[in-house]
């Protein structure tokens, strides 16, 4: 059963972390199906991914219906390293646009890091065409540094510039990540403050939104209600969340990664 299967014009966005293929004791080849099963049950529109490695995304791809397809580049530049890739249903947008930058002084140079950084990091933003009207809006992927502070507000700096950008050229926005650390952060609020971007897990309608007390971040424990959100996903103003939730999915007690997805339903401002 899905929790938030699209309906109509509605735009279904994930954000995903996929877990690289640590050795943890919970091998990719038995959370590769999981994970296959979880995106074709819930047969998002677009899902930003954290972390997936090349054979991850290309194998998890191969399961996926024909029309999904992703875009990304490795965090040690080309395809090695992590991926912030973008997976995409084709018969519900276009891409028109793909870049990639890296979160550090010189955002060009594939592989680079600054602010004590424990490994590069990328933003991975993708110019979208929805084919359900021809409405635009701008993707953008993270996973922020786990271990830097000072790295966290250049992030921050980052994506607000490539939202702002894109409101600009009268595209909305929206941002999915893992951005490792929880929404009472300074980052969250350095995200929202001005109204740029709004957390769909807060703007959705209270009774719309599922699971909301689930650490998004669980290391394979499973449910835990503290209420932490590590993986947020937040959208600009001409989106309205109508729908949001923390995906639980497991089987026989096997989960396909260390973090919950998190999904929203968003309904661009024109179809009220």
């Amino acid at each position: 059963m899905s929790l938030l299967r699209p309906s109509g014009r509605l735009l279904s966005v994930m954000t995903a972390n996929l877990r690289y293929p640590a050795r943890d004791g919970h091998p990719w080849t038995e959370r590769l199906p999981l994970w296959a099963d979880l995106l074709s049950d819930e047969a998002p529109h677009v899902i930003g991914t954290q972390e997936g490695v090349l054979d991850q995304l290309e194998g998890l791809v191969e399961r996926l219906p024909s029309h999904y397809a992703w875009v990304g580049e490795g965090r040690a530049g080309g395809n090695d390293g992590e991926f912030t890739a973008i997976i995409f249903d084709t018969r519900r947008l276009d891409a028109e646009s793909v870049d990639v930058r890296w979160i550090s002084q010189t955002p060009d140079v594939p592989g680079s890091r600054s602010w004590g950084s424990s490994h590069p990091r990328t933003i991975t933003r993708v110019d979208f065409r929805d084919r359900v009207g021809g409405r635009r809006f701008r993707l953008l992927n993270v996973h922020v540094d786990h271990r830097s502070d000072r790295a966290r507000p250049h992030a921050a700096r980052m994506l607000l510039d490539g939202a702002r950008e894109a409101l600009a050229q009268h595209r909305e926005v929206v941002v999915t990540g893992d951005f490792n650390a929880d929404q009472d952060h300074d980052l969250h609020r350095m995200l929202t403050a001005d109204g740029t971007l709004a957390d769909a897990a807060l703007s959705a309608p209270e009774a719309a939104v599922l699971d909301a007390d689930v650490d998004t971040f669980h290391f394979y424990r499973g449910v835990r209600r503290g209420g932490r959100r590590i993986d947020w996903l937040l959208h600009s103003g001409g989106l309205a969340a109508t729908a949001a939730g923390t995906n639980t999915f497991a089987r026989d007690g096997r989960f396909p990664s260390d973090h919950f997805p998190v999904q929203a339903l968003l309904r661009w401002d024109t179809d009220e």
